[in-house]
Parts: structure tokens; C-alpha cells; sequence
């Protein structure tokens, strides 16, 4: 029987699209389940694994703070029995406060949490739960904001990629001709402006027929 994970993600596509890449990888081997709010729905159509809603309200409403605590210990509540009913083994938050309770519940139940980090400056989220976690998912140890004495718990990945591309077999010969699509946002995005654009153009001056486009 495999075993259960289920990966926890907020609402926005910097949390969503790494959870999907994630089940991409992992269903070979698990079985998955996906969590999200009603921001996350619209990017999770096309995925067939089951899906669970909790709609986590944010705490950063200084007048609804206290309605807003006690719903979160109702959802951490009954993220304890969506748990333990699913019998999952492990969770993976990629951050957000919608992981709250369930990260919360999972502490409870003593299933091991693996956090994903892939901006460089570390989720309030992903900070408040780093001492509960196994290891925290990076793609730098030079993360701001990053607790000294949790640095044994950052394990270094790749940059995230649907598992298609790495089933592609085709072989680029010296002679043939291929294309960069370059995207980037948050943290990233003024290195893609600047540095990225450089690089090519530099290259483009190597190698007339490399023209990037902007």
C-alpha cells in the first residue's frame, strides 16, 4: 500500500504551481492528496487527485483577530479528523497562512511536515513552523530571514519542473536551434530584468542568429 501525503498550498500561483510540480513527481510513488482555499481552486481544474477545501481566514485584522483565532482552531479541529481519516503519513506545506491548521493538526497527530520554500525570503508561514518540521525545501541556504540554529534543516533541490520535461528524449545535436522562455516574479524578478537580459544579449553577439526577444 502506498503511502499518503497530502500537500497543504495556499491560494496564489507562487504556492500552487510548485504543490501541482509536486504531484506531478510524487504520485509515481504516493498517493496524494492536494489542500487549498477558494483562491487555489481555479489553478487546481485539471488535477485529478483528491482535493480538500479549507477556507483559513488571515490574522493580520486587527479588529477580526479574535473571530479570526477562533476559526482557526475550528479548522485545526477538523484538520485533525481530515488527517486522520485520510491516514496520511506525511505533509507538505508549500507556506501561506491556509497551512495553518493543518500544520497545527499534523503537529498534534505527530506526522512528519516537510515545508517548501522557494522564494528567497522565508514565509512568516514556514518560519512559525520550522522547529515542527522535518526539513524545509530550498532552492538557496541564503534565504533572509532564515533562523541560524535551523540551517541543518534546509535541504538544497532544483528549481521545481513538471515531470513532462523530464521525460522528453529528444537530443539537441551542436547544430540545432532551440528556445529559452524565461519567467520570473517576487524576488526573482529583478535579476530576470537585468542580469538575464545581459547574458543573452551578450551571447547574441557571440552567435548572430541568437536574437532574444523582450
Amino acid at each position: 500500500m502506498k503511502k499518503k501525503i497530502l500537500i497543504s498550498t495556499g491560494g496564489s500561483g507562487g504556492h500552487v504551481i510548485p504543490a501541482k510540480i509536486l504531484i506531478d513527481h510524487l504520485s509515481y510513488n504516493f498517493e496524494v492528496i492536494i489542500s487549498t482555499d477558494q483562491r487555489g481552486e481555479k489553478f487546481l481544474n485539471d488535477v485529478l487527485n483528491k482535493k480538500i477545501k479549507i477556507y483559513t481566514p488571515k490574522l493580520n485584522n486587527f479588529y477580526l483577530f479574535p473571530l479570526n483565532l477562533i476559526k482557526i482552531l475550528i479548522l485545526t479541529f477538523k484538520s485533525f479528523f481530515i488527517l486522520k481519516n485520510n491516514q496520511i503519513n506525511i505533509l507538505i506545506s508549500t507556506g501561506g497562512y491556509m497551512s495553518l491548521p493543518l500544520c497545527l493538526a499534523a503537529k498534534i497527530l505527530s506526522i512528519k511536515i516537510f515545508l517548501l520554500e522557494p522564494n528567497m525570503i522565508l514565509g512568516r508561514a514556514n518560519n512559525f513552523f520550522l522547529k515542527f518540521s522535518e526539513k524545509i525545501l530550498c532552492y538557496s541556504k541564503l534565504l533572509k530571514k532564515f533562523p541560524n540554529k535551523y540551517l541543518n534543516k534546509i535541504v538544497l533541490i532544483d528549481p521545481l519542473v513538471r515531470a513532462i520535461f523530464y521525460e522528453k528524449k529528444k537530443k539537441l545535436t551542436k547544430n540545432d536551434k532551440f528556445n529559452f522562455l524565461v519567467i520570473g516574479g517576487s524576488q526573482s524578478a529583478n535579476a530576470f530584468n537585468y542580469e538575464i537580459n545581459e547574458t543573452f544579449c551578450e551571447i547574441s553577439k557571440i552567435n548572430d542568429e541568437f536574437s532574444p526577444l523582450y
